[in-house]
């Protein structure tokens, strides 16, 4: 059995304040940080290391090449991260207080840009025994499911982040 994780990868950096910036306020940061992130990436990395064969299926920039080196490191296979030339890896901006409240800024970049040829390079091998994994944090989200419920994989989707249509304002 494999797990194809078609998700997010963002590079998250974090910054730790005495407290969240209000309107038109400039604060100095007590700490920075900077990691692998994206929803999708961290299930990747779950998975992987707990014991399962788990395909990344995503996208990023050519540079970069730590968060490769970080979840190959963690046991995920890269073969179906895309490398993009012209666009951003996705990154979060973490705004965390000292009582740990934090604000969050999303970049989406290279995973909005996922190309239904690499979709379907990357799915081509998926089959009944095999599991297809996904977020709300990239494209191609139908088209994927699509293909693996025609290969008689088992499809689970984490709804997260959840957009009402509220908050797309």
């Amino acid at each position: 059995m494999t797990i194809y994780n078609l998700g997010s990868i963002n590079i998250d950096h974090i910054y730790r304040l005495d407290h969240l910036p209000r309107a038109g306020e400039t604060l100095a940061s007590r700490n920075y940080g900077l990691g692998l992130g994206g929803k999708g990436a961290n299930q990747s990395v779950a998975a992987a290391r707990a014991g399962s064969r788990t395909v990344h299926l995503g996208a990023m920039s050519q540079g970069d090449d730590w968060v490769i080196e970080r979840l190959r490191g963690a046991g995920v296979d890269t073969s179906g991260i895309a490398r993009m030339a012209e666009v951003p890896t996705g990154h979060a901006i973490i705004l965390v207080d000292e009582d740990g409240e934090n604000s969050i800024i999303l970049h989406g970049g290279a995973n909005h840009a996922i190309e239904r040829s690499q979709l379907d390079r990357t799915l081509s091998t998926i089959t009944s025994d095999d599991i297809l994994l996904m977020q709300n944090e990239t494209a191609l989200q139908y088209e994927a499911a699509r293909r693996a419920h025609e290969a008689g994989a088992k499809v689970i989707y984490s709804a997260a982040p959840f957009r009402s249509r509220r908050s797309r304002r």
